[in-house]
């Protein structure tokens, strides 16, 4: 993948997860770049534009939680954090579907039919896990052997510390690794067939006249400025364009605000 450095890094480990992530970016997202740049061209459709900052941003999360997961075994208080990004990624996921179902709606005249009620489902369960072990580390139950927590179905039960401390019925666990690694791989599985369905669609989209002009607008220009974040895996510094940087700062912040839905 001619990506950034986040999507080089990671994609050797994540591409059989994922692999219509780059065939959708190869079709969509690679038209936008300024000539000799990984930089967008300014002045590019705001419909695209926020296609793809979606698309990354949902693929960012993704990297966030598989990193985290095989960190977990070192400390349970990953959890929380592993469930922030698979919320996150979910959630732009939705996002970048029903953008590129507005493209496609605009260009092809008749709406584009993406399920996303598995997503809704995730969603709920994200949300749980996050909230429940963020306000009460007791959930997580750790000892010699494991770490364990609720299984989905058996979250609600165990809604106080003292439901956890006195009414603790071991069927009603799961190992911790088993779970957030079932979790991922739901999410994984979700995002490919959807993806797949939208560039399955856009095989027609893609010589429609209406998208190319869509997708051709902007001008191709040197940017005034460049702006560096470290790798999340590594302590290098490569340079991100402005849409790269913009779409990292907003899933970063969808942790703090989606916790009082």
């Amino acid at each position: 993948m001619d990506g950034d450095a986040i999507e080089r890094d990671s994609w050797a480990a994540l591409r059989d997860y994922f692999p219509h992530y780059e065939v959708f970016w190869q079709m969509h997202l690679y038209p936008l770049r300024s000539d000799g740049s990984i930089h967008p061209r300014r002045g590019i459709d705001e419909d695209f534009e926020f296609l793809a900052m979606f698309h990354y941003s949902t693929y960012v999360n993704l990297v966030r939680a598989f990193e985290k997961i095989n960190k977990a075994s070192e400390s349970p208080f990953f959890l929380g954090e592993i469930y922030t990004s698979l919320y996150g990624a979910n959630e732009l996921a939705v996002k970048a579907i029903m953008r590129w179902s507005d493209i496609y709606l605009e260009c092809q005249k008749k709406r584009a039919e993406i399920d996303t009620e598995r997503f809704q489902r995730l969603e709920e369960r994200f949300r749980k896990y996050r909230n429940r072990i963020h306000e009460q580390i007791p959930a997580v139950i750790v000892d010699a052997y494991s770490t364990r927590i609720p299984l989905p179905e058996k979250i609600d039960s165990y809604a106080k510390w003292t439901d956890v401390l006195y009414a603790t019925r071991p069927e009603d666990f799961i190992e911790a690794g088993i779970q957030v690694n079932n979790d991922f791989r739901s999410l994984c599985s979700t995002l490919e067939s959807s993806w797949k369905r939208m560039c399955d669609l856009s095989a027609t989209l893609v010589e429609n006249p209406d998208y190319l002009q869509k997708r051709g607008r902007g001008d191709h220009l040197k940017p005034a400025a460049s702006f560096v974040v470290r790798s999340l895996s590594s302590n290098t510094a490569p340079s991100y364009s402005p849409t790269a940087v913009s779409a990292v700062m907003i899933s970063s912040t969808l942790g703090s605000d989606s916790k009082k839905r």
